[in-house]
């Protein structure tokens, strides 16, 4: 798997991996990768392209089949990751992706959410579908919008958790 996010004109997307020095913290403890959550088919997940480039990125990915996933696992392991990507087209209709999202909201609401799908007209950056998730993006991604939703996503995901818990706690 190859990674390519389309551009608008179906241009290869190619991150730059720069070899740099361990981040340190204030603390100066070492700062540890992302951890990814990705629900979605597998093999062959329109996803594919984004996971690459994470795990090229060195982020740390946990994909996990939509379907038959176990209540258990939410209560479990749902809080022990920094985002998640839903390949919502996988899910189904409308009412199985509000479903889910509401599921994973409840049961890891520090965690942010973007859906990925092909059958909404054009991204969502904004709050309006906060209850489910914090950006939903068009499918096929390009490398802007996916650049534009991991920054939107944690901001909007501040504002709904802010909104529903009071003030979070420093990540």
């Amino acid at each position: 798997m190859g990674v390519q996010l389309s551009n608008q004109q179906t241009t290869a997307f190619r991150p730059t991996i720069v070899t740099a020095p361990p981040v340190t913290s204030r603390a100066h403890a070492p700062v540890a990768p992302v951890r990814i959550v990705a629900f979605c088919s597998l093999p062959g997940s329109p996803l594919d392209p984004l996971l690459d480039w994470f795990d090229a990125c060195g982020a740390r990915l946990s994909i996990m089949p939509i379907r038959g996933l176990p209540l258990e696992w939410f209560d479990r392991y749902a809080t022990a990751f920094d985002i998640a990507f839903v390949d919502a087209d996988f899910l189904g209709d409308d009412g199985t992706v509000i479903d889910f999202g509401l599921r994973l909201r409840r049961f890891a609401p520090e965690l942010p959410i973007i859906m990925i799908s092909s059958r909404v007209a054009e991204s969502d950056f904004s709050t309006e579908r906060k209850a489910i998730c914090d950006v939903t993006l068009r499918a096929p991604l390009t490398a802007k919008s996916l650049i534009e939703a991991l920054s939107i996503a944690t901001k909007n995901h501040d504002l709904w958790h802010e909104g529903r818990f009071g003030r979070m706690q420093s990540r």
